[in-house]
């Protein structure tokens, strides 16, 4: 079964709002497999802080609709989980608000 990651971005000045959306995807998708901690510091190829969730791919579109409904104007990236990284980060990725920049580098 195919995996997604979805992972939340928030600035410094957004760590309280950013722990009430995981709070509040975690209530609403009780699918999820997995919810990361807020990271609020610059970690992998991610430019801004952020946490990261797992989707299962039978969930992906309600999933992706919940997020869209609860991120409050956070970016939210979701990609699928292949071997291939930087093309899951780039042409298979999804972006929900505003697509931030990626060190691509990493991948």
């Amino acid at each position: 079964m195919q995996t997604y990651h979805g992972h939340i971005y928030f600035s410094e000045n957004e760590i309280e709002l950013a722990a009430t959306v995981r709070e509040n995807l975690a209530k609403a998708i009780p699918q999820l497999t997995y919810i990361g901690k807020l990271i609020p510091k610059q970690i992998g190829p991610h430019t801004k802080p952020m946490f990261e969730i797992h989707i299962p791919s039978s969930e992906i579109n309600e999933a992706t609709r919940i997020i869209d409904e609860k991120r409050q104007g956070l970016s939210v990236l979701i990609h699928p989980v292949q071997e291939n990284e930087l093309e899951a980060h780039t042409i298979c990725a999804k972006w929900l608000g505003e697509e931030l920049p990626l060190d691509l580098k990493i991948l």
